[in-house]
């Protein structure tokens, strides 16, 4: 009996595992030797190898759990249906009721979509059975107009950009859009010199079904379709996701690449094989997304794997006014909390440990501490600060007062950003701050920071990772016993190592 409840552990986490549960050691990223432009041997040689995907040292936090000093007050939550730490409730029948009512008739909808999308995939695919197009080669096709198509979170469309760089080199006279929803579009504000245009759409308008009865829905879709045809992309590229490839169609370009799996039939002219994040792979999104690139006939550099985010000189001035109308004491480190999470909050740190580390980053390190968030976020900050108890200095709560361009100019203001698997996390990684990224439900080997300067903290307990992108982050066991298992302690030991704190000069 136990050795059949073992083994369904292992299954549940994914992946080759040794005898006592842990990783096996000797497994590696699928082989990358495919692809129309090419990879770079070095390139090759360097993604065959075991690496962490993440710079520094993981902690393994399970042993740390329940050490001295980490003692940590629980309070009830102001907050409905959450618990001490901050984390969903177990839901009653109705509640579960109700999102298996939800999660099944959005199937049955969906699988609709996509059967009368897949006819229209086949009417493409048709008109190319006699006349197959060449593989994409800078020999052969020289693009003028490209449209890079990433509609996802900030996180995600900051590793997409990787992209955009790789395509300007390799077709320097060609100029490059990006297509993004509007929530995400700003972060791009500092005029990366590799975009032409950046252009918005929102395809979560189409979420309900009364929907398609509100002309203004279809206004916009008709006037982005007339807007993206004008432009006359020769390739357009669908990084993730049915709807980039519904608008990759849309544009009008003739050359389409994108992973065939993840939009429709035939919608795609230059088809790359699998999807993302396919069960026992274990590659990164910028890995996935530097594939497209390779399609279109790029070759891939080790150096292509980094993330870079311009910042503009509006935004950092704008921001250090902020700070000092704060109180920021621009004498001592700067430390930025993010405390939050999106698409789940199993991603989150507990709020009481938050509060914690507050605390002693303030008391015994006299740091300056910076909390980052959306306006939607506040309820969870406002938790935070009830909690913290440090009186010489308040946080300096910027959660909802800034935008995107402004976060963006703070994170690379600061001295060390602590996270969870958060947007900000990837912005601090492009923009070169130092950073703690405290992982659970997610692996960090698909989606984790891409810095020298990252260090992440994940507790390697049976269960995680256990996200599958099928769904938002949010523990099937409601323990979130992973985001637990690291302590206050453990984190401060870190930013200690990272940031010339009062205490360690």
């Amino acid at each position: 009996m136990g050795g059949a409840l073992e083994a369904a552990r292992r299954a549940l986490r994914g992946g080759r595992r040794d005898a006592s549960g842990r990783p096996a050691k000797n497994r590696d990223p699928l082989p990358l030797s495919w692809g129309r432009g090419g990879f770079a041997p070095e390139y090759l040689s360097f993604c065959k190898q075991k690496i962490a995907t993440f710079a520094g040292s993981a902690y393994n936090a399970e042993a740390q759990a329940k050490k001295p000093g980490n003692n940590i007050t629980m309070q009830t939550l102001p907050m409905h249906n959450r618990d001490e730490y901050g984390y969903p409730l177990h839901p009653d029948s109705r509640r579960k009721l109700r999102a298996t009512l939800v999660q099944t008739s959005k199937r049955i909808l969906l699988g609709a979509i996509y059967l009368l999308l897949a006819l229209l995939g086949c009417g493409l695919s048709a008109k190319r059975l006699w006349r197959r197009p060449a593989p994409l080669s800078t020999r052969t096709f020289h693009p003028r107009r490209i449209l890079v198509i990433r509609l996802d979170l900030i996180g995600d469309l900051v590793m997409s950009l990787p992209v955009v760089r790789t395509l300007k080199r390799t077709y320097p006279d060609a100029q490059i859009d990006l297509l993004a929803t509007p929530g995400s579009a700003s972060i791009l504000a500092g005029a990366d010199p590799d975009l032409r245009e950046v252009i918005t759409y929102d395809p979560n308008i189409w979420r309900r079904p009364t929907a398609l009865l509100r002309p203004r829905n279809w206004r916009e879709a008709r006037a982005l379709r007339q807007r993206l045809r004008a432009n006359h992309y020769d390739l357009a590229v669908s990084v993730f996701g049915p709807w980039a490839a519904i608008l990759a169609v849309l544009s009008g370009a003739p050359r389409r690449v994108g992973y065939g799996a993840e939009g429709y039939p035939g919608f795609m002219t230059d088809s790359a094989p699998g999807r993302h994040w396919q069960p026992g792979e274990h590659l990164h999104e910028i890995d996935y997304d530097l594939l497209l690139a390779s399609m279109a006939g790029a070759t891939i550099q080790p150096e292509d794997r980094s993330l870079r985010l311009y910042v503009s000189t509006q935004a950092q001035q704008e921001i250090e006014a902020l700070l000092l109308q704060e109180g920021f004491r621009p004498d001592r480190p700067l430390i930025a909390c993010h405390v939050t999470s999106n698409n789940g909050q199993s991603k989150r740190w507990p709020i009481p440990y938050w509060s914690t580390l507050i605390d002693r980053l303030i008391q015994e390190d006299d740091a300056n501490i910076v909390l980052t968030g959306a306006p939607v976020d506040l309820s969870i900050i406002k938790a935070v600060l009830d909690r913290v108890q440090a009186r010489s200095s308040s946080p300096i709560n910027m959660a909802g007062k800034t935008s995107l361009a402004q976060l963006a100019a703070l994170l690379q203001r600061t001295n060390l950003l602590i996270t969870g698997d958060s947007g900000p996390m990837h912005i601090a990684a492009a923009v070169g701050t130092a950073l703690i990224a405290i992982h659970g439900p997610t692996d960090p080997a698909h989606s984790g920071p891409i810095s020298p300067q990252a260090t992440v903290l994940r507790s390697d307990i049976w269960c995680s990772p256990c996200y599958h992108a099928q769904g938002p982050a949010d523990c099937r066991f409601f323990t979130t016993q992973c985001m637990k298992n690291i302590t206050p302690d453990q984190v401060l030991r870190v930013a200690r190592q990272k940031v010339p704190l009062e205490a360690h000069e």
